[in-house]
């Protein structure tokens, strides 16, 4: 919040995620630039939304001022989880911060307070089930894919974790080099076409290295 005088001037600030350093965050970012959001002002992160422990999403909660707005896309890109979905909207809502959410503007926080119980109280089942549903979303994804390594290791297709990259000669300049790519910036689908290397072979050497840009 920037204070000329004795004016206030209020910001409106965007939060962006998708799960994955692999996938496009350009629609979301299209959507918020359509709302007339400053680039300066959107936050991204590129990680699971299975807990807040998420680097931009942490500046931004440091960043916002009494007044402010903070538009998402979706509740789901807030988090996955019921519980933090829940205590983080209530965070906003103690520091006087006005949500909106593209795909569900019924979970938008009124601009004025609301007395009417029963409206208030429609709004909390309302967050609840929608909370419940983002949580259930991302547990059937996980299940899916636990299903999938269930059916390959019973056809034996299942490679399992082993990374193909391996430390000494050859294979280690290819592995360096691939590392050296990804922390410069370069997507996860630049660097499979460069380097010939599959998607979780990928991941799984930046997972092993402990890497995160």
């Amino acid at each position: 919040m920037v204070t000329e005088g004795s004016w206030a001037v209020m910001t409106i600030y965007s939060y962006i995620r998708v799960s994955s350093v692999d996938q496009n965050e350009s629609r979301q970012i299209e959507s918020m630039k359509a709302l007339g959001i400053d680039k300066e002002n959107m936050f991204i992160d590129k990680m699971s939304g299975k807990n807040t422990d998420r680097p931009k999403y942490q500046k931004l909660k440091g960043a916002v001022q009494e007044g402010d707005t903070v538009v998402f896309d979706s509740i789901t890109r807030l988090s996955r989880d019921y519980e933090d979905i829940k205590e983080e909207y209530q965070f906003y809502l103690k520091k006087g911060v006005f949500l909106e959410f593209i795909k569900e503007p019924i979970l938008n926080t009124p601009k004025e307070k609301v007395d009417d119980i029963v409206q208030v109280a429609l709004a909390d089942v309302i967050l609840s089930l929608l909370a419940a549903f983002a949580q259930k979303e991302r547990e059937d994804i996980k299940l899916r894919q636990a299903e999938g390594i269930a059916i390959a290791k019973a056809k034996g297709k299942y490679k399992g974790r082993k990374t193909k990259l391996v430390e000494g000669g050859e294979e280690e300049v290819r592995r360096n080099a691939i590392i050296k790519a990804y922390l410069e910036g370069n997507s996860i689908a630049d660097i499979r076409k460069t380097y010939k290397v599959g998607t979780g072979t990928i991941y799984r050497l930046l997972e092993r290295e402990d890497i995160k840009r």
